[in-house]
């Protein structure tokens, strides 16, 4: 029983992103070979982003411990350099570094329905998370720049609290001027299952990103797989079609990236997948009287 359960949970997890198309390798076709010096992996940075991991988070699908990662990180550094960047120099990421066991977590204390009452919290490889944290900062320079400066998700020196202060500002500026304001707030659902692979690695070619990082980011894509754990049962492997796990160090880069291009008429503040829409109704700037008393 408990392993059927944990079967019906990877299908549907699964089946968010069914309907999406497979990755397709015909964005190979135009990319150049620019891999240069500018992307080779030194050990001392390996060795530095080993010794930071958390020893306390669960290990990923290749059951290697954090705790052995980082006390043993003057041995592993430098044979784990020589692989990263292997993997960037022929664009190819070990099926291992793809696989993700997740774990449904209940969004109310008694989950009655896998479709609206749990959500998947992905456990990943930690050597996947490393390369992918490398990489990210790589791509920082080139993408950051352009985003759209009201989103504040998931980015350097913003938060919660910055797209708050904007909001409330915008609104009571509106109020104060003797007009209106009117919101709407969009939560996109299932966003972070719901990645198009495909419009993922267009995005990453028209905003310039060098091309032998889309090749890998091409291998990255190309047949994730995972399973479901509940307790100690395990489902079977099944292929995601899209999706970005939110566990990842890139999931949340590449969705800004993917929602950057939401361009409305009116003013729109952004939290990764939460967009506040805001109309501004103009009135008159209200009038200040002042009267004195004379005693």
């Amino acid at each position: 029983m408990p392993d059927q359960v944990a079967e019906a949970v990877n299908e549907f997890f699964v089946s968010v992103s069914a309907h999406l198309p497979e990755v397709n390798s015909i964005i190979l076709d135009d990319l150049a070979d620019d891999y240069s010096a500018d992307f080779v992996i030194d050990p001392a940075d390996v060795e530095n982003r080993l010794a930071r991991i958390n020893i306390y988070k669960a290990a990923g699908p290749d059951g290697l411990p954090n705790w052995l990662l980082r006390d043993f990180t003057p041995y592993l550094s430098q044979p784990l350099a020589a692989i990263f960047n292997a993997s960037i120099r022929l664009g190819y990421v070990p099926p291992v570094w793809k696989s993700a066991e997740v774990i449904p977590a209940p969004q109310l204390p008694r989950p009655r329905s896998v479709q609206t009452d749990l959500r998947p919290i992905s456990l990943l490889p930690s050597l996947a998370k490393v390369l992918e944290s490398i990489i990210g900062q790589w791509l920082l320079p080139v993408l950051e720049p352009a985003f759209d400066p009201n989103q504040f998700g998931c980015r350097r020196q913003r938060s919660t609290t910055h797209a708050l202060v904007a909001i409330i500002h915008a609104w009571q500026s509106a109020l104060d001027r003797g007009g209106a304001a009117r919101a709407l707030f969009v939560d996109f659902k299932k966003a972070f299952d719901s990645v198009n692979h495909n419009l993922l690695l267009r995005k990453l070619y028209s905003r310039n990103v060098p091309h032998c990082l889309i090749r890998w980011f091409f291998s990255y894509l190309e047949n994730r797989m995972q399973r479901v754990r509940i307790g100690t049962n395990h489902s079977s492997w099944l292929q995601l079609n899209g999706a970005m796990s939110q566990g990842s160090w890139l999931g949340p880069l590449t969705f800004l990236l993917l929602i950057d291009d939401l361009q409305v008429d009116c003013l729109a503040h952004k939290y990764v997948d939460d967009t506040t829409l805001t109309e501004l109704l103009q009135g008159q700037p209200p009038t200040c009287k002042i009267s004195f008393s004379r005693y």
